[in-house]
């Protein structure tokens, strides 16, 4: 269960988050499924910060904030590096399958564009 950014990550802490998630599971099926469990590991912020350097252990990828929501996600081009495209739940369109797999074909349709002038632009000279 992925949590806020910030919090700081304890073994206490992640033991507490694990408990809500396993009496939610088990309010829904009805029985207890701890005694169940054979093997638990827990992944959280800080296995985020070692394992991907992420911005204090986001989940993920961007840092969260106010500008880097919404509309204020990166575009999928890249403004400085005119090669560069993005495509994926990280830009505008946002999250979720369906949104990044549009940015997908977003950002190949912008591809296919820029080459296409390449094309035209090297067959004057």
């Amino acid at each position: 269960m992925p949590i806020a950014p910030g919090l700081i990550d304890t073994e206490e802490m992640r033991d507490k988050y694990f408990q809500v998630i396993m009496k939610r599971l088990n309010e829904q099926c009805g029985e207890d499924l701890i005694p169940y469990i054979d093997y638990k590991k827990s992944y959280c912020v800080n296995d985020f910060i070692e394992d991907y350097n992420s911005y204090k252990g986001n989940a993920y990828g961007l840092a969260n904030t106010l500008r880097q929501t919404a509309i204020l996600k990166p575009k999928i081009r890249n403004k400085h590096l005119h090669n560069l495209f993005y495509a994926g739940q990280l830009t505008v369109p946002g999250p979720g399958v369906p949104p990044s797999i549009i940015s997908g074909k977003i950002a190949a349709q912008q591809v296919l564009q820029q080459l296409s002038k390449k094309e035209k632009y090297e067959s004057i000279f």
